[in-house]
This record gives C-alpha cells, structure tokens and sequence, in this order.
C-alpha cells in the first residue's frame, strides 16, 4: 500500500478505506479505553483509514521486549491489517531504537505506522526526535 492511498484529508466516499487497527497503551478502565477509540476514529476516517480492531497494551512496561508486543505481532500476521494506528508513538515506547524496531517490524510485514499526532510516515532513529520521541 502507498501512503498516498490514505493519506487524504477529507477522504472522499470514492476512496477505499486502509484496514487499520488502533493500537492503545493504557491501564484505564474499559469505557475510558473505548472513548479513546472511538476519537481515534474520528480523526482517522477522514484520512482514509478505518479502526476495524483495536489492540490494548495494558502492561506496565514499556520496554520493546514485553509480551503484550509479540502478541501484537501475532495479531497482524492473521489479521492482515494494513495501518496500526496509534495516537502519539510514545505509546509504543519512549525509546527512539525500539521505536525504530517497532517500525522496521510491521514495515516488513507491509504495514504503515500511522500516528494521529503526525501522519503516515517512515520513522527511523534520525527522525524519532523530530516527532517528540
């Protein structure tokens, strides 16, 4: 999938929408979890991708190797989504190396990274600091 696909601020109804999941890192109660979601949604319809699944990461770490991630992992092999939205890339991790290996991880399974705080773009250690990481 190319960027440009989805990367489209008033997404027409002509305009197929990605399949994406949203990916969520919080101990909140469930309807302060689903709340986040449904504006996740709201901010990523109209760039042309659609929340079908959400992943929340409820763990208490937030280092690149925790199970909640290989977990993840496993969900997007079987589920063949296109985007994993999430809405800031600290929720991923703070650390701009694992960063990069979360996004070298789904790149090579043919996946975009699509944060609701900057957009859909590649993310390497050289631009981590750029968007706040």
């Amino acid at each position: 999938m190319n960027k440009t696909d989805f990367n489209v601020v008033d997404n027409n109804d002509n305009q197929e929408l990605a399949k994406g999941i949203a990916f969520v890192k919080s101990r909140r109660a469930e309807p302060n979890v689903i709340q986040m979601v449904e504006n996740m949604r709201d901010q990523a319809i109209p760039n042309g991708v659609i929340i079908n699944d959400v992943f929340c990461d409820r763990s208490m770490t937030g280092d690149y190797d925790r199970e909640a991630l290989n977990a993840f992992f496993a969900t997007l092999k079987e589920e063949g989504f296109e985007v994993v939205v999430v809405r800031s890339l600290n929720e991923i991790t703070d650390d701009i190396y694992d960063l990069e290996e979360f996004v070298n991880t789904i790149t090579d399974m043919g996946i975009w990274l699509y944060s609701l705080g900057v957009g859909p773009v590649p993310i390497t250690a050289s631009y981590a600091e750029d968007f706040g990481c």
